[in-house]
């Protein structure tokens, strides 16, 4: 939302009769996603069923394939499939099938490299999220399958409470501006 179209939706808020122009300006901008009709089955590609084997490579050259192609569907066909940080790319629609499940590392090393990214509101270079994808169009998540990001109390909730000492240094960089 531009400026202009900001100030409408405010004024409207108040008491206005912008709403209406304002939200129709901006549905006006959504278009519905459309994605070739090519299939990326990531087992063509490597990836093997199970959820012991990782298959953090065999989904790059998958998504990696499918953006050189000019954009398709990198599918996650039924079984369960352990992975790292997925990186989507332009016009790559990551479909996980109905019965399968793309299962992500406890590992920490699996996130790394490090990438812009945001910490409680605060941008800073951290490790990857599960699926990321700054700055790429035309990208979507689809299917009935599952995301597993396998958290439990030992793993992923407890690490905002080992590392508060640089939680609350993050959060007083960013209120600085720091960058």
């Amino acid at each position: 939302m531009n400026r202009r179209e900001f100030l409408a939706a405010t004024t409207a808020l108040a008491g206005g009769s912008r709403i209406v122009s304002a939200q129709d300006a901006i549905l006006g901008r959504i278009k519905p996603l459309t994605f070739p009709k090519r299939d990326f089955d990531i087992t063509k590609y490597g990836a093997a069923s199970g959820g012991e084997k990782d298959c953090t490579e065999a989904i790059r050259k998958a998504i990696a394939a499918c953006a050189a192609a000019g954009g398709g569907r990198v599918v996650i066909p039924a079984g369960v499939f352990l992975t790292g940080a997925v990186h989507l790319d332009n016009n790559v629609e990551l479909h996980v099938s109905e019965g399968g499940t793309l299962r992500f590392s406890r590992e920490p090393k699996q996130y790394l490299p490090v990438v812009l990214t945001r910490w409680e509101g605060t941008e800073c270079m951290n490790y990857s999220p599960f699926i990321y994808a700054l700055e790429k169009t035309n990208i979507a998540i689809t299917g009935a399958g599952t995301l597993d990001g396998q958290a439990d109390s030992t793993h992923w909730w407890d690490f905002r409470r080992n590392h508060d000492n640089d939680r609350k240094a993050l959060m007083s960089m960013g209120d600085k501006g720091v960058r």
